[in-house]
């Protein structure tokens, strides 16, 4: 029960991060076209790509989801060593499996690629992108790492959680009280 209990809030944590990190630039592009005060003075106008990337908005974006991902996979490495523990007490081994790849991806992404990403994102804030930087390349391709990476961990932990509910099926129809 506590397994199914942390894997539904890795879950839904995971789910509500995606989803904020998801809209944020597509939200500064929104605020823009819906305000005309802040369009002013945003620095490029709606549909504007090539000053869009340099503003300061859009910048400040990029360090708040830089910001949201570090605390998120530490809130991560939590919730991983939690559900380790708890899925080493239910005795579930594909929960267990399922826990493990995930808290193996969550290593990965918090030691290797998010450091990379934000050491390299940071080098592009304000760089023009016409033309493209070359290491804008390598962002985009650490940045779909990333995020393959992010929905395998989710579907690891969807399997961990199909695995805990037929663990505790198992358990109560062979408890005969």
């Amino acid at each position: 029960m506590a397994l199914t209990l942390v894997l539904g809030t890795w879950l839904g944590a995971s789910f509500l991060l995606l989803w904020v990190v998801g809209s944020s630039f597509p939200g500064v592009e929104r605020a823009v076209v819906e305000n005309e005060q802040l369009a002013s003075r945003v620095g490029f106008k709606p549909g504007d790509a090539a000053a869009k990337k340099t503003s300061v908005a859009w910048v400040i974006t990029g360090e708040l989801n830089r910001q949201n991902f570090s605390s998120w996979n530490a809130g991560q490495l939590l919730l991983a060593a939690a559900a380790l523990f708890c899925a080493l007490r239910a005795g579930s081994r594909g929960a267990l499996l399922g826990v493990c790849g995930a808290g193996v991806l969550v290593l990965v992404l918090t030691f290797w690629l998010a450091p990379e990403i934000t050491t390299l994102g940071r080098s592009l804030d304000f760089v023009p992108r016409d033309p493209p930087p070359a290491a804008l390349e390598r962002f985009n391709g650490l940045h779909g790492i990333y995020t393959s990476l992010e929905l395998a961990k989710v579907l690891l932990l969807l399997l961990a959680v199909w695995f805990s509910f037929r663990s505790l099926s198992a358990a109560r129809s062979a408890d005969p009280a």
